[in-house]
């Protein structure tokens, strides 16, 4: 659950302040809801045999997400009309 919080927080200002594409934090804002819907379904129990299943689905486009993410910025960086304001 605290993956997810981090995440959410993470994705939430990089959309306010624009210093990556909208698609990108708009994409890691529904990964970490996933998440942290993954987080609530451990915390009523669900058994482990069904856990990992769905925690493969649910942690999927966040996965993918920081992938892309870390590629974007390694070979495009920030926007740097943002960044010299």
């Amino acid at each position: 659950m605290f993956f997810g919080l981090g995440s959410l927080t993470l994705n939430y200002l990089l959309y306010q302040s624009k210093l990556v594409p909208r698609f990108l934090s708009v994409w890691g804002l529904i990964g970490a809801a996933l998440v942290l819907i993954y987080g609530l379904l451990g915390l009523f129990g669900l058994k482990p045999d069904m856990i990992s299943s769905i925690l493969t689905i649910l942690a999927l486009p966040i996965a993918v997400q920081e992938m892309v993410f870390a590629i974007w910025i390694i070979v495009k960086g920030f926007k740097s009309s943002t960044t010299a304001s």
